[in-house]
């Protein structure tokens, strides 16, 4: 009986690797998602206390998202990081829009709170109210700093 042990495992084995080969093909048998994108426009300059509109193109597979099951804005200045304002966005048949008030000059977030098609999205950009000190105009970030930084000479 022992002399079967050796060749019955070898055979058993074999079988049961084979089974678990791997389909090239595996991958087209899953749905991949598609990811999102979103291009988020903002006035170039902002003026304090002045009813400014943000926008968001949602875009996947370069075509327009116009189903999205939530957007909004989520907007706060850069040394009140817990003082966060939530503008929901309309979409308008073309983009998604909202309109928010930046209360004071200074350095804001503006974050992009995009969830659609089972895929969630959190695009965010700094932008510049009003006049900036020097030190704040120091800290802005390089491609917000080229963009930006004439608002100082307001």
């Amino acid at each position: 009986m022992n002399k079967w042990k050796i060749p019955g495992l070898v055979i058993l084995s074999t079988i049961l690797l084979s089974a678990c080969s791997v389909n090239s093909n595996a991958d087209k048998l899953y749905k991949q998602p598609k990811p999102l994108s979103a291009h988020v426009m903002l006035p170039e300059t902002i003026k304090p206390r002045s009813i400014q509109v943000l926008e968001v193109h949602v875009m996947q597979e370069n075509k327009t998202v116009d189903d999205a099951k939530s957007v909004q804005f989520k907007v706060w200045k850069k040394d009140v990081p817990r003082k966060v304002e939530t503008v929901k966005a309309h979409y308008d048949g073309s983009m998604y829009k909202a309109k928010t008030t930046f209360k004071e000059d200074g350095i804001y977030y503006v974050k992009t709170d995009i969830n659609a098609r089972g895929e969630h999205i959190l695009p965010t950009q700094q932008v510049a109210v009003g006049k900036l000190s020097k030190e704040e105009l120091r800290s802005l970030q390089p491609a917000e700093n080229e963009t930006h930084h004439h608002h100082s000479h307001h």
